[in-house]
């Protein structure tokens, strides 16, 4: 089951993501829908990383709980171990939730279904971890459909700014993210693919 959101003037909590190049593409179009759906390899790399650090972490995790039993064999004595122990479980548990969480980036889908007649934009969102999501909003309560330049912080360990380009819908004082990249370009199919649908001018902001 699903959990569905009607409320448009609350936070976008499913399908928003800032990146360099487009998240979505436009995999069905006619007169009375649109259809947009996730592009599963831009997920793989963050999750490959997140997947990587935490198995990195179980190991160094083990590996000190290891260290912290031969050193207790050894003579240095029941504290030593139990705090190896302590601190081999926190990384470990870290780990464990970082492998958990890169697993759920790498089977998370994402589809945004803008529907004419019904009047209506939904985003849906499935993994393999956790329940599917869904929030939709009306044609009615939109105020704009705009592409508004803005930053994202990108890299790691070391982070830097970087100017892309999102395509937004302005609902009240809310701002709902239908995708992003760094070439207003690559957004132009959505973009006009939107403006079409709501009968709206695209605005530049």
């Amino acid at each position: 089951m699903s959990e569905a959101t009607q409320l448009p003037t609350q936070q976008q909590r499913v399908g928003r993501r800032l990146g360099l190049e487009p998240y979505y593409t436009v995999t069905a179009q006619d007169s009375a829908q649109l259809e947009l759906t996730s592009r599963p390899e831009v997920n793989r790399t963050m999750a490959l990383t997140t997947i990587g650090i935490g198995t990195t972490l179980v190991i160094l995790g083990l590996s000190l709980a290891i260290s912290g039993i031969a050193s207790a064999i050894a003579g240095a004595g029941f504290g030593v171990a139990a705090i190896a122990a302590v601190l081999a479980g926190l990384i470990g548990g870290f780990g464990y939730q970082r492998i958990i969480g890169g697993y759920a980036i790498l089977t998370t889908h994402n589809r945004i279904t803008c529907d004419r007649n019904a009047g209506t934009i939904t985003f849906w969102q499935d993994s393999k971890i956790g329940r599917a999501r869904e929030q939709r909003i009306f044609f009615a309560q939109i105020n704009g459909l705009r592409l508004r330049r803005r930053p994202l912080a990108v890299g790691w360990p070391l982070r830097r700014i970087t100017p892309i380009v999102a395509l937004e819908l302005t609902i009240n004082d809310q701002i709902w993210v239908i995708d992003s990249a760094n070439d207003p370009e690559a957004l132009r199919p959505a973009a006009e693919g939107f403006a079409r649908m709501l009968d709206r001018p695209l605005q530049s902001a």
